[in-house]
Parts: C-alpha cells; sequence; structure tokens
C-alpha cells in the first residue's frame, strides 16, 4: 500500500496537505517560526510587557495561517491557540496552575461569545497583561520550590474541602513540621493563615461578582456552617456577608 493509499484513510488527506503547502509557496505566506515564538514566550516568562505587544502583533492570519474561512471564527481559533500555548508557559513561569486555567478558561468563554475581531484582539491583549502581571510578582517575591506549588496548587482546586498540614505533608511524604517551616518561609505566613486568606478572598468575588446564597459560598469554601462564615467573614474584612455584598455588588472591582 503506497503513501497516497494511507492518506486516503484519512479525514485529511496528503494530496490536501501538498495542495495548502502549494498555496503557501505561490503567495508567499510562511508561518511564524519556532524562533519567534520562542521569543514572545521568554519575555513573558520574563515579566516584560514587551510580550503583550508582540501577542498583539502575531494575532493576525497573514502570520499564523487560516483556521477558518469565516474571519471571525478564525480569529477566535487563533486566540484559543494561542491561549492554550500561554498557559503551559504561564505554568512554567511559577504561577498555580489552578489559576492559569481559570483565567484560561474565563478569557476562552469571553471569545466564545465576542461579537468582533476587535473584541477578541482586546482580549488577547488582555489575557498576556493579565499573565504578565501575575508573573512580575512572582518574580518580585519569592520563587516557589516543588512543595510549595503543590500545596497552593491543591488549595486553588480543593477549597471545600477540609485541608489540613497533615494531609498535605503526607502527599508529599514530608515531615509535617519541616513544611510548615518551608510554607512559613517561603509564603511569610503559616499554611492555615495562607488558607483562610485565600477563602476570604474567594468569598469577596463571589459575594460582588454571583448571586450564589451565603450558604452556598460558606460551604464551597470549606465552612463548617453558614454562622461560622459570617462569624469569620466579620472578623477578617469588619463587614458581614451581607454587608459586603451591598457595599460591592457590580462593582466590577477585578480580582486579577
Amino acid at each position: 500500500m503506497n503513501e497516497k493509499d494511507n492518506a486516503e484513510k484519512s479525514l485529511i488527506s496528503m494530496d490536501e496537505i501538498r495542495s495548502l503547502l502549494h498555496e503557501n509557496a505561490e503567495r508567499g505566506f510562511v508561518h511564524t517560526t519556532y524562533l519567534e515564538e520562542n521569543r514572545r514566550f521568554h519575555l513573558l516568562m520574563q515579566g516584560d510587557m514587551q510580550a503583550v505587544e508582540d501577542s498583539v502583533r502575531i494575532m493576525d492570519s497573514n502570520l499564523q495561517g487560516t483556521l477558518s474561512k469565516d474571519p471571525l471564527r478564525n480569529m477566535r481559533y487563533l486566540f484559543i491557540v494561542n491561549t492554550g500555548l500561554l498557559t503551559r508557559y504561564a505554568i512554567e513561569a511559577g504561577i498555580p496552575q489552578e489559576t492559569v486555567y481559570s483565567v484560561s478558561d474565563l478569557y476562552i468563554q469571553k471569545a466564545d461569545v465576542a461579537n468582533s475581531i476587535a473584541e477578541i484582539k482586546n482580549l488577547n491583549r488582555e489575557i498576556w497583561k493579565t499573565y504578565v502581571r501575575m508573573i512580575q510578582k512572582i518574580k518580585n517575591g519569592t520563587a516557589y520550590s516543588k512543595p510549595i506549588m503543590f500545596c497552593l496548587n491543591y488549595i486553588d482546586s480543593h477549597f471545600n474541602e477540609k485541608i489540613t498540614l497533615n494531609d498535605l505533608a503526607e502527599m508529599l511524604e514530608m515531615n509535617p513540621c519541616y513544611l510548615a517551616t518551608l510554607f512559613k518561609k517561603e509564603k511569610g505566613e503559616t499554611l492555615g493563615a495562607y488558607l483562610l486568606r485565600m477563602r476570604i478572598y474567594t468569598a469577596e468575588s463571589l459575594l460582588s461578582r454571583t448571586g450564589y446564597s451565603y450558604a452556598q459560598i460558606a460551604f464551597s469554601l470549606g465552612f463548617c456552617s453558614q454562622s461560622h462564615f459570617t462569624k469569620t467573614f466579620r472578623a477578617e474584612t469588619g463587614y458581614t456577608p451581607k454587608e459586603y455584598r451591598m457595599k460591592y455588588y457590580d462593582a466590577n472591582i477585578s480580582k486579577l
């Protein structure tokens, strides 16, 4: 069986691939090179805002090819492909995995319902700025060790569960006392204090941006009861959950 016979079993044949190669050559089109992409992501991982400008330039079908004959859909696909690559590098740069994926999910959802190419280009610029700023914060602080990165990722994805130092230490096969010391050294606060701060921070976002009930928020963040949540939230913020929502709901405060 020759190469063409094999290709005929595929959804896309070698004839189609060769035809597109010929078409690209005829019009002088060449995709962006690996070195050019590498430069952009290197800037990102250095926390350099020049990466944003490079990402704006690259959102061009004349540089990246045609993924759809429909211009708006083509731009949407380009955004999704580039965001997928972007998330991998953001994780390598030290941003907790769950945070990275949550940010990309939100931006892709917005791109999915965007009504214009300009809107998607603006989303592209914004997501790059978001990740660059996150990386800048990391670089201005301390690079986290693998055990602490594991703890941060675990906390991000298990808000609604009871999380203890002993459990994390067991998963990491580490001495709990050593893990506690390492966490305090790298984060500047105890694991318990960090966990509480993240839960309160998330509660603020949910109260100001969603219509979830106070009970739903309490249990989704691992509080044993709504009353416990209310008491803790007031102690940390000076507001009850109801007061906070009345003051900040729909205020469009960015939590990023």
